[in-house]
């Protein structure tokens, strides 16, 4: 597992990176930040599959960071010295709350619990790409099949429709966009503009702060129109 560290004591973010390594054999710190900020962008950049969260850091809260970003499988691992924080915490996405100073026992079971949620994510992730459908894609004489899940991004081209992957391809099909939409499940697509369809699993940022714009796992900025704007922050928001 991929993980962060957010705690303005550095101390003790050294301390869980050191836990980390002494006590797991499958958990890789990529990240440290100690402020809400620095949490926010190493976040966004890294996508851990798990968080170690202080929530007091100097004048802010950690829980404005979970409430920041669109990462809704984060596991997320609490470590305050607050108790009065750990109820909050426990009804979101909180696997666990750990009071400072660490206690290596409570370390490792926290980590076991994480485990079992990891390993049982990961094989009902590939229960769904064993039985995802695939997509045919027609391009000129050659039909491809794309699995569901590796489409990135779908946008409208005039009479034909661009299709881009999660591994950088590019495919110009000879459909429109509206029937490429009609076979797409609705559960992991979503059109966002009258030319722009997107993977919901692949959006890693929303921006509000003029027109609406949606960033995805690949950087790449998607409109979002004012007719669908509604939509779209219910269902990203929700």
């Amino acid at each position: 597992m991929r993980a962060v560290i957010i705690d303005d004591d550095e101390l003790n973010s050294e301390l869980i990176a050191n836990y980390c390594e002494k006590f797991t054999d499958h958990v890789e710190v990529v990240g440290i930040a100690e402020n809400v900020q620095e949490g926010i962008t190493v976040m966004l950049k890294e996508k851990p599959d798990l968080l170690f969260l202080d929530i007091e850091l100097h004048d802010e809260k950690g829980f404005d960071i979970l409430e920041a970003i669109n990462q809704p499988d984060l596991m997320v691992i609490v470590v305050s010295a607050h108790e009065k924080y750990a109820l909050r915490a426990l009804k979101g996405m909180v696997i666990d709350f750990l009071t400072k100073p660490l206690s290596i026992k409570e370390f490792v079971l926290a980590i076991d619990k994480c485990n079992d949620v990891y390993d049982k994510r990961n094989k009902a992730i590939e229960a769904d790409r064993t039985n995802m459908v695939k997509l045919a894609v027609p391009c000129k004489d050659l039909i491809y099949f794309v699995l569901m899940d590796e489409i990135l991004h779908i946008q409208s081209s005039g009479s034909y429709t661009i299709i881009k992957t999660t591994k950088g391809e590019k495919f110009m099909c000879s459909k429109l966009l509206k029937e490429i939409e009609s076979k797409l499940p609705s559960a992991l697509f979503m059109r966002v503009h009258h030319s722009h369809i997107v993977n919901t699993r692949e959006i890693s940022r929303l921006d509000r702060s003029r027109a609406v714009t949606l960033y995805l796992s690949n950087n790449a900025s998607v409109p979002v129109s004012s007719a669908h704007k509604n939509k779209v922050l219910e269902r990203l928001l929700k």
